[in-house]
């Protein structure tokens, strides 16, 4: 019997380009199902369940804000700006 040998080249920058989205996704369903988890050690199932959504949802909106920021080579902001007990 012969064995043949495949020889796979992905592309990467298509990947990237194109289903960057996917993983993403992924990965926020990661983070929901581990809050959840943890969430069920002191709450209702309900309510860890909630709270795990609300991280997927934040890490996803985080993600896809640090891309567009990327894209359109914003500068980061001044910390200062972060200094609530400074403001007047």
């Amino acid at each position: 019997m012969r064995r043949v040998q495949y020889h796979m080249d992905l592309d990467w920058q298509y990947i990237q380009n194109n289903f960057d989205w996917l993983g993403h996704i992924a990965e926020s369903l990661c983070i929901s199902a581990v809050a959840t988890a943890l969430g069920l050690v002191l709450f209702m199932r309900r309510t860890a369940l909630i709270i795990g959504l609300v991280f997927a949802s934040g890490h996803f909106h985080g993600q896809e804000k640090r891309d567009f920021e990327v894209s359109v080579q914003m500068h980061p902001p001044h910390l200062e700006a972060y200094e609530m007990w400074k403001w007047q």
